[in-house]
């Protein structure tokens, strides 16, 4: 068997029979990025040597064609092919591909630079998914030629659509916005269930306290989802001793800040010498320690400290209070795994499960053996 993810933006497949890992190129990406390269290119002249001073451009002003917004946002399975959805700058695109990592052969099942594609979910043929523009996303069937029918709208997110297991209908995880002075806020998540016959949509489970998120049901009925309090894990609020006594520094460094930015946009000259440079270091270093991941700020190095200090092998980087949750058919819930990132359900009643850090199987007693290491691995689909 073949566990397939996403990862920092990369297709991956983890062949279990021998424990190998391989990466499934993202063509349209890759393609993407390369244009942009070879027009850089082209056009070096202007931010290198005698040319760009007499443009007064920098070579500091060139993208990096590997930093390009680009975002692998779902992937699924259909027969003997990989399907996978990429939002590249706002263009929204839908592809197909062979499983073979040596066959660069794509196709395209859907683009629009009027919406983008989240995540979605393959049966018979048919997805579910997720779709819409910069503010909402709303739930739709496509087919796999790109036709599609639009069922849900209004100021919503949903998000992570999966099928019903025995009825023609879709379970989903929605938030509506709510708009205050500060501008957008998205309200709770909640589980809702379409009903694609009678085109109608129902709330299923719901709380203000907690947000539920990747909902899927197994071939019994019982429903699974994460469920993580509001709006995420933030860090510790309030004021600090450590606030009150910092406050004059950082005052003083937001004027000079302020001052930086009005004199090198005004005067072409900054405060500071080699300040750019410096900037951007900073500012790679700090991505690569804190990550948002729906909403929970992660500080990694943080939680390695904490997690090797507890001598626990396999702990991943999700807060303890974001849980994966199986609920029955007469309500009652059953926590499975605390500090889950994503997960994908077996036809034997197992849960594949990724902690950010580490891939791991929990059967339907609750044994919980480790399949792999896999960093941020989320999208888990399964190829038998």
């Amino acid at each position: 068997m073949k566990i397939l993810y996403t990862s920092e933006n990369k297709i991956f497949s983890y062949d279990e029979s021998d424990r190998s890992l391989t990466e499934i190129p993202c063509g349209k990406i890759a393609k993407y990025r390369e244009t942009v390269r070879s027009i850089q290119q082209r056009k070096e002249w202007k931010t290198s040597g005698a040319g760009a001073n007499f443009m007064g451009m920098a070579s500091a002003d060139m993208i990096d064609p590997d930093e390009l917004p680009a975002h692998i946002t779902g992937l699924g399975v259909h027969g003997d092919e990989l399907l996978y959805a990429v939002n590249l700058e706002g263009v929204g695109s839908l592809y197909h591909r062979s499983f073979d990592p040596s066959d660069d052969v794509e196709g395209l099942v859907r683009a629009s630079n009027e919406f983008v594609f989240g995540a979605f979910d393959v049966k018979d043929g048919k997805l579910a998914v997720s779709m819409g523009g910069e503010r909402s996303l709303h739930i739709a069937v496509m087919d796999i030629n790109g036709h599609y029918d639009e069922y849900t709208d209004g100021d919503t997110i949903e998000e992570s659509p999966c099928w019903a297991a025995k009825n023609n209908g879709v379970y989903f995880s929605t938030a509506g916005y709510a708009y205050d002075r500060n501008g957008v806020v998205s309200g709770p998540r909640s589980i809702a269930y379409l009903d694609l016959d009678k085109k109608s949509m129902s709330e299923i489970i719901a709380d203000e306290n907690y947000d539920y998120l990747h909902v899927r049901q197994d071939k019994n009925g019982d429903l699974y989802y994460i469920r993580q309090p509001y709006g995420g894990e933030k860090p510790e609020g309030g004021i600090t001793f450590k606030d009150v006594v910092m406050f004059p520094y950082r005052l003083i460094k937001g004027l000079f800040g302020f001052l930086n930015f009005f004199t090198t946009i005004f005067g072409g000259e900054s405060l500071k010498t080699g300040g750019a440079s410096a900037n951007g270091a900073k500012a790679k270093q700090r991505s690569q320690k804190d990550m948002i991941i729906e909403g929970n700020v992660i500080n990694a190095e943080k939680l390695d400290k904490i997690n090797e200090a507890n001598g626990d092998k396999t702990a991943g980087i999700m807060p303890a209070s974001r849980v994966l949750i199986r609920r029955t058919a007469d309500g009652s819930e059953d926590i499975i795994k605390k500090g889950v990132l994503d997960y994908v359900l077996e036809g034997d009643g197992s849960v594949i499960v990724s902690n950010g850090r580490h891939l791991l199987r929990i059967d339907r007693d609750g044994n919980e053996t480790h399949i792999a290491k896999a960093k941020i691995a989320v999208n888990l689909n399964i190829v038998k």
